[in-house]
């Protein structure tokens, strides 16, 4: 009896111990929730909880206008019409053949760990375009197959609207893409009105970022009936070398050419202290031992392009002044990069694969009069080492911005009835809306071209004489393993 009497004295103590301890938990937390939400927000993130979840974010976010500095960006107002157009239209001697594009892909996250990346805001205010084309890829995801895009299916279709991610595309550069698209549709739209999917080829590099890029560029130009039959291929190189990407020179000039960027640094020693110091400050896992300004400007443009607060560490901050520093160095070292000797060697072996992709299908053109549109989704060295390989050595070709563009038109002569197949047809080069024709390698002898006042139109004969005979011959070589295996 005793012994049950002390079990319940015991049961009856711990009984009441529970109540205290809830009772004070109860008590507690409450306290604890108010001490901690009357803590003062950093300015940064300072919200009023009265405003929605939307407006609260971009509170958080508040845009920051760059001025200048967002040229480098290229936003999509800024994307224009330029020499681009059918000439033909003005001299029905000349009939427009067929377009060949090569795009950079739109604006997307940095390639690094940066700080404060989760407070950037990359999302942008959806206008009519922008949210019509959701709509139609939500309608193709849901009612539609997807086998159309090819080895992409599975891809996602357009990024998710708010945060930056490492590499992705943002909805910013889905909307430079739309605009870019619908530029080009108005001047090429006679050529472009086409029901056949055979007349038009779509390759991207297998990336998320060109792959969203191409969709959205090619959604601007096509009517969506005839884009949902035409099936996405896919390049495993960045430089579309296709079956011409194993090259042992390719390393030992492009060392040669870094190593050519690093001493021009090292003669500035202020800028290269400069820059270390930055590099620290901006990157989350940063080492100092070697800084390479190109990264680093990829990184500051995350902010700089969305307009977000640049980053301070251990009490060291960031300026504008350091951004506009940091941007003339580049634009001072890109002149002496593009005129490097061995630049347009590396171009060359680079881009081999992709100038006989090329010239492949200018020869279609010619002799079938398909495809009438060809698009190429890369990425910046995909423009770079191309018009490198075709003698277009500039500080602005080297140093392509987001959803810049290469084009190639096809035209023919109609008052040349020639036995020769074809030396009545031409082509133009023009990048980012201006006509670099005159500064292809190939091109720059006036035999066999067409001049007028305005215009200059280069011999597709002469394209396909130097892509299958002279490509190599800076190598003094006959072929691209020949090249390859030489020392240079």
């Amino acid at each position: 009896m005793s012994n049950v009497q002390s079990v319940t004295v015991r049961n009856m103590a711990r009984h009441r111990y529970l109540v205290y301890l809830i009772i004070w938990l109860c008590i507690l937390f409450p306290v604890l929730y108010f001490k901690i939400s009357d803590r003062p927000a950093p300015d940064y993130k300072t919200v009023n909880t009265s405003e929605n979840s939307s407006h609260k974010y971009k509170r958080i976010v508040s845009r920051i206008d760059y001025n200048e500095l967002t040229k480098i960006c290229n936003p999509p107002h800024m994307i224009e019409r330029g020499d681009e157009g059918d000439i033909g239209l003005l001299n029905n001697s000349l009939t427009i053949q067929g377009v060949i594009i090569l795009t950079r892909h739109g604006d997307r996250g940095p390639m690094n760990h940066v700080r404060n990346m989760a407070d950037i805001d990359c999302s942008m205010e959806p206008d009519q375009e922008y949210n019509d084309y959701t709509k139609f890829l939500q309608n193709i995801f849901f009612n539609m197959s997807l086998q159309f895009l090819g080895p992409f299916h599975g891809y996602p279709l357009y990024p998710p609207q708010n945060n930056c991610s490492i590499s992705q595309l943002t909805p910013i550069g889905v909307s430079q893409m739309l605009k870019l698209g619908r530029t080009l549709r108005s001047v090429y739209h006679p050529l472009l009105s086409v029901s056949n999917s055979d007349d038009i080829i779509i390759y991207s590099t297998k990336y998320r970022r060109t792959f969203q890029s191409a969709l959205a560029f090619m959604y601007a130009v096509l009517s969506p009936d005839v884009l949902s039959k035409v099936t996405f291929k896919e390049s495993d190189s960045y430089s579309y070398c296709f079956d011409h990407c194993a090259c042992f020179n390719v390393n030992s000039l492009q060392m040669k050419i870094k190593q050519s960027s690093a001493r021009r640094l090292k003669g500035r020693r202020v800028v290269e202290k400069m820059l270390k110091r930055i590099h620290n400050v901006v990157h989350l896992m940063s080492s100092s031992v070697r800084v390479d300004p190109y990264l680093l400007r990829d990184s500051i443009m995350t902010y700089v392009c969305h307009g977000a607060p640049l980053p301070c560490f251990q009490n060291d901050c960031i300026t504008r002044d350091n951004v506009e520093q940091l941007f003339n160095y580049i634009d001072w070292d890109l002149e002496r990069y593009a005129k490097h000797g061995l630049l347009r060697k590396y171009g060359l072996l680079k881009s081999y694969g992709f100038a006989l992709n090329i010239a492949m299908n200018l020869l279609k053109m010619v002799s079938e009069s398909k495809p009438r549109l060809v698009l190429y989704s890369g990425h910046d060295l995909t423009a770079q080492y191309l018009l490198a390989a075709f003698g277009v050595l500039n500080a602005h070709t080297m140093s392509p911005h987001y959803a810049s563009r290469l084009v190639f038109e096809v035209y023919r002569n109609n008052t040349v009835d020639t036995t020769y197949p074809g030396r009545d047809f031409y082509f133009r080069v023009i990048f980012n809306g201006k006509d670099v024709t005159r500064s292809v390698a190939f091109c720059k002898t006036r035999a066999g071209s067409w001049t007028s006042s305005s215009i200059y139109l280069c011999p597709i004969e002469s394209a396909i004489r130097f892509i299958h005979d002279d490509y190599f011959t800076t190598f003094n070589a006959s072929n691209y393993k020949e090249a390859c295996g030489t020392r240079s």
